[in-house]
């Protein structure tokens, strides 16, 4: 009965896995034909300053200058493309030439700019794309003001022209992908291919670590797991300008964002239209029904971009079974459980979204969610036990419960972002209001069966749960050059918890309230926070610094948990390239992080389980710190090597207590361990290994230490991780993927989860000009289930879980991608509570 509680917690150690960068510069070359189509030419490239990168990816130097001649002497070439009206042109190429060689090349963004680096010297600059005619000039480097170019309409179809076009570069302490639209993905499959990012059931992350954060155009996406995936289904490659994979976040972001952060930016379109999608998705095996309907539109109508989404996840059946056995140090002493039980739930999702560009520097927006979650539960539990409060006889006892819980949560977020010039430079303010009201009705009813008596025990609780949350975010930013700029910001964030239970038994047909196990918790926290920030790139040297205060003031209605402190986050990044082309790199990170208690764990309700078990949150709950060092080699600009430590100073674990009040009953509760480190290693090798087959393989190697308790000595364990993804791409728009995760055995509080491996397969078909998307998937096809065990003084308890939705499953899915007009301008609306959300889950 430990397995929901004690899988959650234990899954929450990853963490403090590390975090390897994901996203580096890549060399490959694209071919613009007649068509307007993209495709890799494999071409070799010759730098001026004598580097050649070859089709195969390998790099040599013909000997113009020597290998000591780096990139800091380069400048940087800009410009914005227009056609004869004025409006920008997306996609046309801008190529760098010395005499007829290709020095550098780039695609222009949805406003038309580019930006090229090369040594100062003298050019010719060719700008070209379908249906223009070819644009050339002379150039000179270094230039004080953007390049205008202006292309006109041609009649005459264009030859082919080789573009070397960089894709996936280091900036700062963050690795920058810039995705073409041709490329014909979607946001999913993007991020699968990204060393060092794990895309799994259980939702995203950076090198296996848990708390990862995705940004859709600054605001944080707060879907989890599966939906999560699904959400990421439904972008596709002309809709990604941009993926930034970001290992150890920077002090803009919370304290709390210790698993890193992936920001996904959209092409923002000027032109008026109306773009979406419709997605049907079920997953059905014996014990398991579900239906996961969503739909998004997206709609710019002059100065206003309107966003309206929906979503659902009806289950209206899934069977859980599971069995515990107890290990006793006194072999007349016994106990042995069974349960089964099912499970309803009906979740929704709704979101109204609206930006208003009041002119070309100024941006107002305003948002509404409404999320609604219901859930029931039923179980029936068999116990034998025989122990020596039992006078060593046999009580063979039948539980039957039922819970049933509602959520309803409404949040409303508004903004007001002003651009100080075109080089990145802005104010921004967010205020956020969400209100969580959360109700249950727990239902359990006991049958003691003994030789010589039969009894039998009615119980009900009620639980009322109120959380209001309120944010105000103020974030000035300054671009002070291409390669140089700096963050300043506050915070402050008010997070009101009003809870009770109210506990009562059926005695003689009355229900009577039993005061001992009634919970009342009015839990406010303040947190009031301040950061700077400098970035900064000088050629082969990138430098990422900031800092971060915050001030927080927690207190409970009687007073007795009045806590006041004031914490600093430093966090550093700094990079080092060891040849022109970048191809070998060093990276030095660290950060100290905060892991505020989630409310869920901080609440003193009592849930019984069983009725021999129960489990029960601890209001006296510390945060956790922790410190972030690691350092990473990446080679050849994808494959990563990580050797990093983390420091956890009070991480809360779950833990398995005996009840003093009744020996024979146990319960899980929370608790702060003294210390706990990970050293570890990761690896990240993204072979492509033909055009058509794509093997990504992810592994990471730990070394616990654990001490519970300050003076006792650290306890060592040994953890594995592996993530391997093949993807095969196949004629006439099919595609195959295949997935294997796998966990050693994890270590946690009193607890353990056995080793845990899963292998699926997915086969997907683009129909339609690439409108419709239909997937075929097979979960956990050996149908692996989780095994726990714990261990408390006199015994062990050993469980074994089965969940349909856990276990082998197969889903299809169909999703329609619609337009009309121009390419829509998509945006989203920044939000700035997020952290403090996640803790409501």
């Amino acid at each position: 009965m430990y397995a929901i509680g004690l899988c959650i917690g234990c899954c929450g150690w990853i963490g403090s896995l590390a975090e390897a960068p994901a996203m580096i510069h890549d060399l490959n070359h694209f071919t613009i034909n007649h068509r307007g189509a993209v495709t890799d030419s494999g071409r070799s490239f010759v730098d001026p300053n004598g580097w050649t990168t070859n089709g195969d990816g390998s790099i040599t130097n013909i000997g113009r200058l020597s290998d000591s001649r780096l990139q800091t002497d380069k400048k940087l070439l800009r410009g914005q493309v227009s056609d004869s009206t004025g409006s920008p042109v997306e996609y046309a190429t801008a190529v760098l030439l010395k005499g007829e060689t290709q020095v550098g090349g780039a695609v222009t963004d949805s406003t038309g700019s580019f930006s090229i680096e090369a040594v100062p010297g003298d050019y010719a600059l060719l700008v070209q794309f379908v249906g223009y005619d070819a644009w050339r000039q002379s150039v000179q480097l270094p230039m004080n003001e953007p390049l205008h170019v202006r292309l006109h309409t041609s009649e005459v179809a264009l030859g082919e022209v080789v573009v070397r076009a960089t894709q996936l570069e280091r900036k700062g302490d963050r690795f920058v992908l810039s995705v073409l639209p041709q490329t014909g993905k979607d946001g999913s499959e993007l991020l699968r291919e990204a060393p060092g990012v794990w895309i799994s059931n259980q939702g995203v992350s950076i090198n296996g670590m848990s708390g990862t954060k995705v940004f859709i155009d600054e605001r944080e996406v707060h879907l989890e797991g599966e939906e999560l995936v699904r959400y990421l289904h439904s972008l596709r490659s002309d809709e990604i300008r941009s993926i930034e994979v970001i290992p150890i976040a920077g002090a803009e972001y919370e304290a709390s964002a210790r698993g890193g952060v992936i920001r996904i930016s959209l092409r923002h379109r000027r032109a008026d239209g109306v773009q979406g999608h419709i997605t049907m998705e079920t997953a059905q095996v014996a014990g398991f029904q579900g239906y996961n309907p969503s739909a998004a539109v997206q709609a710019r109508v002059g100065r206003w971009n309107w966003e309206a989404s929906g979503s659902g996840d009806w289950v209206p059946r899934d069977k859980l079974s599971s069995e515990d056995v107890r290990l006793y140090a006194d072999p007349s002493q016994s106990f042995h459980s069974q349960l089964t039980g099912k499970e309803l739930r009906r979740n929704g999702q709704a979101r109204l979204a609206a930006l208003f560009e009041t002119d070309s520097l100024n941006t107002l927006g305003a948002e509404l969610e409404y999320v609604r979650q219901h859930s029931e539960q039923e179980s029936v539990n068999d116990a034998w036990l025989t122990s020596q409060r039992s006078g060593s006889e046999t009580i063979h006892s039948v539980g039957q419960y039922a819970q049933r819980q509602d959520f309803h949560t409404i949040a409303a977020t508004a903004n007001w972002i002003h651009k100080l010039d075109g080089e990145g430079s802005m104010v921004k303010f967010i205020g956020n209001y969400l209100r969580k009201s959360s109700s249950g009705n727990n239902r359990q009813q006991a049958r003691y069966e003994q030789t010589a008596a039969v009894s039998d025990t009615t119980y009900r609780m009620q639980v009322e749960a109120d959380y209001d949350l309120a944010t105000a975010d103020l974030a000035f930013r300054k671009q002070l050059s291409q390669r140089m700029s700096y963050q300043l910001g506050a915070k402050y964030t008010y997070t009101l918890m009003d809870d009770a239970s109210r506990y009562e038994a059926l005695i003689d047909s009355r229900w009577e309230e039993l005061t001992r196990y009634r919970a009342e918790l009015r839990y406010h926290e303040h947190i009031t926070g301040a950061y700077g920030s400098f970035s900064g790139d000088w050629g082969a040297w990138s430098l990422q610094a900031g800092l971060r205060l915050e001030y927080v003031n927690t207190a409970d209605q009687s007073g007795s948990l009045q806590r006041d402190y004031l914490d600093l986050f430093p966090n550093l990044s700094v990079t080092r390239a060891f040849d022109p082309a970048r191809r070998l790199m060093l990276i030095g990170q660290y950060r100290r992080n905060i892991e505020r208690p989630a409310f869920s764990t901080l609440n003193p309700n009592r849930i019984q389980r069983s009725e021999y078990n129960y489990v029960v949150g601890n209001p006296l709950l510390k945060p956790t710190y922790i410190h972030h060092v690691l350092f990473t080699w990446v080679y050849a600009y994808r494959y990563t090597l990580t050797m990093a430590c983390s420091l956890h100073r009070d991480l809360v674990r779950e833990n398995a207590l005996i009840d003093s009040e009744n020996p024979d009953a146990s319960y899980v509760t929370y608790l702060n361990q003294d210390r706990e480190n990970h050293w570890y290693v990761a690896v990240g090798l993204p072979l492509e290994l033909t055009s058509w087959l794509k093997l990504n393989v992810n592994l990471t190697g730990v070394r616990q230490q654990i001490r519970a308790e300050a003076g006792q000595p650290y306890v060592p364990h040994w953890l594995g991780f592996a993530n391997v993804t093949a993807t095969v791409q196949l004629p006439q728009g099919f595609s195959f993927e295949t997935r294997y995760a796998g966990q050693s055995r994890l270590y946690s509080g009193t607890g353990e989860i056995a080793p845990f491996h899963t292998v699926g397969v997915a086969v997907r078909k683009k129909l339609f000009n690439d409108r419709w998307l239909l997937m075929a998937h097979a979960e956990n096809l050996f149908d692996a289930q989780y095994g726990f065990a714990s261990h408390l003084p006199g015994y062990d308890i050993q469980s074994q879980t089965n969940q349909a939705s856990v276990g082998r499953h197969f889903k299809v899915s169909l999703s329609w991608h619609f337009q009309s007009g121009k390419r829509v301008d998509r945006r989203q609306l920044d939000s700035a509570n997020e952290a403090e959300r996640n803790r409501l889950k």
